[in-house]
């Protein structure tokens, strides 16, 4: 059972981090027609809890997956998990890439309404 629970952890992390940064990054460069301020805000804050959580999910899955695998002295895993590190980098190198693309910050970032208009 040890060996799916930290299957489940590893595969958690190589493909729902970077599904969580796409669905964030995609919703952070989109303008969708929302009717009022209140919509926007909702919208801008869903956008920023999928980020912060891929990025905090992105650091925490990885390690919690390597000690589990000590702890559980499952070989397997243990590769598995240790080029895991390697992993995290690249996936934050590749985030940091699409931010510096972006038209504006991606993070804690609201644009001012009703200002400049014209």
């Amino acid at each position: 059972m040890r060996r799916v629970g930290l299957g489940v952890l590893f595969f958690a992390w190589l493909y729902g981090v970077p599904f969580l940064f796409v669905v964030g990054l995609v919703r952070r460069v989109s303008s969708p027609y929302v009717p009022t301020h209140a919509a926007a805000r909702a919208f801008g804050s869903t956008t920023e809890t999928l980020l912060t959580t891929a990025v905090v999910l992105n650091l925490a899955l990885p390690i919690v997956g390597a000690l589990l695998a000590r702890l559980a002295r499952d070989n397997y895993w243990i590769r598995h998990f240790a080029w895991s590190p390697a992993g995290v980098v690249l996936i934050y190198l590749v985030v940091a890439l699409a931010g510096s693309l972006a038209t504006g910050p991606l993070f804690s970032w609201t644009p001012p309404v009703g200002l400049g208009a014209g």
